[in-house]
This record gives structure tokens, C-alpha cells and sequence, in this order.
């Protein structure tokens, strides 16, 4: 049902992408993901490619998704064509598309399949549609370059903090994204104002903030640097089930003896297969 992208697909990848939405909020703000330069890598440098390039046996519908092994996760990037929610022919064909996607991230070891997208009316409903679920919701806060400027106002004459950052920086060539990784009970506006520098004086650019809790402290700390709100970031997540093998019965009596709040309802399932005999241990 699906297959890796071919050269002779790049026509059809070029019209489709003109219709296509993404499904990585921070790629497509920060323009770190570019579709058809990563499907391009990919056929060049398939060794080297993170960024693999799906579409289903006629080539007319396209899905991006980056999976680092032996990493659990797969993070759906881009997708085209869009089918408009009242399409029921084009939302069956990519219902059975994610089918096999489902199946073929389970055979390589993927538990779960992720889209980090705005909330929005287009996206969300579609994701849901194919057995995607809202599993957090994170505050996303934007500013103008001055903000950095600001930032390096802020820590006019202080020494720099000596901890590990709570802020992740990613930077694109069309803007930054910063994102926070654990709360402290430092001052949050100069631990931001610390992340921000690293972008340097010339950073001429717009700014990201991703915040995990809006606590008043973080909502003054934000705007003090000159951030406003700006839409609300959703993690959509398709849970994958892994199939199990049947193990032998020694195996399942270490098992179950080893970690039975992990391993017991799937042992208990098996067990109720297997003969009275290997059940009892005689």
C-alpha cells in the first residue's frame, strides 16, 4: 500500500506539495524543513536522509516523517495533498495510507507517531479523523528581533548563570524557536534572556517561545522582553501497538515474576492459551 519516494514521483510531489500542510508547527515557522530539498536528500543520500518520504503505490498522496533508530517515535513533518474534511474519497485514501503507515512504523519498532500542530480547524479534525490524540497543549508566545536586543539590555553587567538552561534553542533561517524544557525557581525572564543572546546582536529575525506552564512570573517575564501571544501549540500523538511474540513457557514465568505490573496482562493473555500442563509447571 505504501512505498519510499522514487525520482519519478517528483512531478507529482511538486503539484501536490502546493496543497500540502505541515504538521511540525516549529519546522514550518522557523523554515528548519524544506519538502521537496529533504524528498531530494533522501534520493540522493539515502544513507544520510533523516527525513523519509512516504506515498502510496500511485504516487499521488505524500506524508514526511522523521524517525532517528533505534528511537520509539516518529514525527510526521508534511503532508500532500490536504483532503478538505467533507472529501470522503480523499480522506478514505489517506485513512488506509496511515493504515499501512501504522503498520510499517510497529515493524520498525515505533510506539507512537507524532504532529505538533497550531490549533486550528484544518489539522486538528483531520488528525483526529485518523486516530491522532490531543495529548498536551502548550502556550506559544512570539516577538519581534528587538527582543534579543532587549535580552542583551537585560543582562547588561550580570554574570552569566552558571546552571544547565531550562531553554532548548532552535534556530532557522527564517526565525527561532526556544522551548522550555523544565521549570526553576530561578528568575525566568533572566534565564530567557540568557537563551536569547546565543542569536547574537545581528539577529534580524522573529522569535519563538514555547512555554510549558503560564505562571504569572513567565507572562511578565515575557512581555517585560517584549513577547506577545500567539496561538496555542497541540501535541497530537497516534499510539502504535507493538506486536508481541509468543514466547516459551520459561520465558513467561520469568517474565511474569521479573515485572508483573509490566508484563502481566500480556502474560496473562498467553497463559490462558497454553495448555493446563505448562500452565501448572508440570
Amino acid at each position: 500500500m505504501i512505498r519510499t519516494f522514487w525520482l519519478w514521483d517528483g512531478p507529482r510531489f511538486l503539484a501536490a506539495a502546493r496543497k500540502g500542510v505541515y504538521l511540525d508547527e516549529r519546522a514550518a515557522r522557523v523554515d528548519r524543513f524544506h519538502p521537496v530539498e529533504a524528498a531530494t536528500v533522501s534520493l540522493v543520500f539515502p544513507d544520510l536522509a533523516s527525513v523519509l518520504t512516504i506515498t502510496d503505490r500511485s504516487g499521488s498522496r505524500f506524508l514526511q516523517l522523521r524517525h532517528r533508530p533505534p528511537g520509539d517515535e516518529g514525527r510526521l513533518l508534511f503532508l500532500a495533498p490536504a483532503p478538505g474534511i467533507a472529501e470522503p474519497e480523499a480522506l478514505s485514501g489517506w485513512e488506509a495510507v496511515f493504515h499501512a503507515v501504522v503498520a510499517w512504523a510497529a515493524a520498525h519498532g515505533m510506539q507512537r507517531l507524532v504532529a505538533e500542530v497550531a490549533l486550528d480547524e484544518r489539522r486538528l479534525p483531520l488528525l483526529r479523523r485518523w486516530g491522532f490524540q490531543q495529548t498536551r497543549c502548550y502556550a506559544v508566545w512570539s516577538g519581534p528581533a528587538e527582543v534579543v536586543e532587549r535580552a542583551f539590555a537585560r543582562l547588561a553587567g550580570r554574570k552569566p548563570v552558571a546552571s544547565a538552561s531550562p531553554w532548548a534553542l532552535y534556530r532557522g533561517s527564517r526565525g527561532a524557536w526556544i522551548e522550555e524544557l523544565r521549570s526553576t525557581p530561578e528568575d525566568p525572564s533572566l534565564a530567557l534572556a540568557q537563551a536569547l543572546i546565543h542569536l547574537g546582536a545581528r539577529w534580524r529575525h522573529p522569535v519563538y517561545v514555547q512555554v510549558r506552564w503560564e505562571t504569572p512570573e513567565r507572562v511578565e517575564a515575557l512581555r517585560a522582553l517584549g513577547f506577545r501571544p500567539a496561538f496555542a501549540l497541540c501535541r497530537m500523538v497516534r499510539w502504535i501497538a507493538i506486536p508481541l511474540l509468543r514466547p516459551a513457557a520459561q520465558e513467561l514465568e520469568v517474565g511474569a515474576s521479573a515485572s508483573p505490573a509490566l508484563h502481566f496482562p500480556a502474560v496473562r493473555q498467553i497463559l490462558s492459551r497454553l495448555p493446563e500442563e505448562i500452565r501448572m509447571g508440570s
